[in-house]
């Protein structure tokens, strides 16, 4: 997005300060549920031999982040976003610990409930809001920038998490990674993730803005539902399987 004439931006170098200390943040937290599918043999070992219930455990938590995301999204437009961030890490941190119990309840409740609807949803898409109010300029960039969070973990913690379960298990994989969560988020959040500033509109702007518009002739909460089942339907069949690939590949 452009610049508007005669009107100051909000984007400062503070800007993309902010937008690395969110990616760093996603990119820790979105490594929490990979170390369920990097032990997935292990753990249905354990659970009876059933790799249904790491594999649902896993299933839940990205539910969770999808589901979370709206009541969550709900909750930081009233607390703000460096309560929800804050908070999440903690039940990230949470969820990992009771996931460890042995318990096929507390593997579901852990993942879904505290990694996923609590933790990664109170951060995800909050995220996406907060820092589109630090930018008016490159606000296409920064987007791209902290939606690559969860690659980035994808792409960094499988190995380690690799390592760490044959060497240490994965109970203690989990609770030393929930650690290593709350004792980085909390910090990051608690020094970088104030208020955004107010983006300052040119008289007449929010008329403009407030009328309702077409998009490509159709309703926009006819889109934005569309988008929203293309976006549901694209990640099932492709995001899912990768929770069995690597115990196929072991």
């Amino acid at each position: 997005m452009h610049q508007t004439i005669g009107v100051p931006s909000v984007e400062t170098p503070a800007s993309w300060t902010v937008a690395t200390v969110v990616l760093v943040i996603l990119a820790l937290s979105f490594g929490a549920p990979w170390i369920t599918i990097i032990a997935l043999k292990m753990i249905a070992a354990e659970l009876g031999g059933l790799r249904s219930v790491p594999a649902f455990a896993t299933a839940l938590a990205w539910v969770g982040f999808g589901t979370g995301g709206i009541a969550m999204g709900y909750v930081a437009e009233r607390v703000g976003v460096r309560a929800t961030v804050i908070t999440g890490a903690v039940m990230i941190c949470i969820g990992l610990a009771l996931s460890t119990g042995g318990a096929t309840w507390q593997l579901y409740v852990g993942q879904g409930l505290f990694v996923g609807f609590l933790g990664v949803g109170g951060m995800n898409a909050p995220f996406y809001v907060y820092i589109s109010r630090w930018f008016d300029r490159r606000r296409g960039s920064a987007l791209a920038l902290i939606s690559s969070g969860s690659y980035v973990a994808g792409a960094i913690w499988p190995p380690i998490f690799e390592r760490a379960v044959a060497y240490a298990g994965w109970r203690q994989t989990m609770l030393y990674y929930g650690l290593i969560e709350a004792a980085v988020v909390v910090p990051l959040a608690a020094m970088f993730l104030r208020p955004p500033p107010e983006l300052l509109l040119p008289i007449g702007t929010l008329d403009a803005i407030s009328a309702p518009n077409a998009v490509m002739g159709w309703p926009p909460n006819l889109v934005f539902a569309v988008m929203a089942a293309a976006g549901i339907f694209c990640c099932i069949p492709m995001a899912m399987p990768q929770a069995h690939l690597p115990a196929f590949c072991s």
